[in-house]
């Protein structure tokens, strides 16, 4: 089992480098959410076939809805130059958490929940930042808009996956 220490200092570890790598760039905090939302999706879909008597299936609908609700607003291409530097970045944090320190599903939904949180919250607050810095428009403030959906819509998935999970 996964001890709280490691997941706690792979979450930290994980955090610096998405804020090094990705902070303030819309596009790229979008793809590396929605591949973090992605992993929770099939995580949760695989466990509840394996468990079908646990409440993964409540997990997995929560999570599925909150990527649903992001991809429907965003068209985020995977087969560019732009998609390396987040293809680099989801190797050196998601998969090697998972493959070098996790040894149990539940530690990598907590901490891919982690991820997608703080993602969520960096977009938003990203966009806070670019309209009081460089000043508003109607684009940036839909943007913002946005954001802030999306940032509510993971918090309540992980929050609903995490309560269908735990539960007794």
């Amino acid at each position: 089992m996964t001890s709280i220490n490691t997941l706690n200092s792979s979450i930290d570890t994980s955090k610096q480098l998405i804020v090094e790598s990705i902070y303030g760039n819309a596009w790229q905090m979008t793809s590396y959410l929605i591949q973090l939302l992605h992993k929770m999706e099939s995580y949760t879909e695989s466990l509840n076939e394996q468990h079908p008597d646990e409440d993964f299936y409540t997990a997995n609908i929560a999570i599925s809805s909150a990527l649903e609700l992001i991809n429907s607003a965003y068209t985020v291409p995977t087969d560019d130059d732009r998609f390396e530097g987040v293809k680099d970045l989801y190797l050196s944090t998601v998969d090697d958490f998972i493959q070098n320190q996790s040894d149990d599903a539940i530690a990598d939904l907590a901490y891919l929940g982690a991820l997608s949180n703080f993602v969520a919250e960096m977009r938003t607050y990203a966009w806070s930042q670019v309209i009081s810095e460089v000043g508003p428009s109607e684009e940036k403030f839909e943007a913002l808009k946005l954001a802030k959906r999306d940032e509510k819509a993971v918090e309540i998935a992980t929050t609903t996956a995490a309560d269908a999970i735990f539960a007794d």
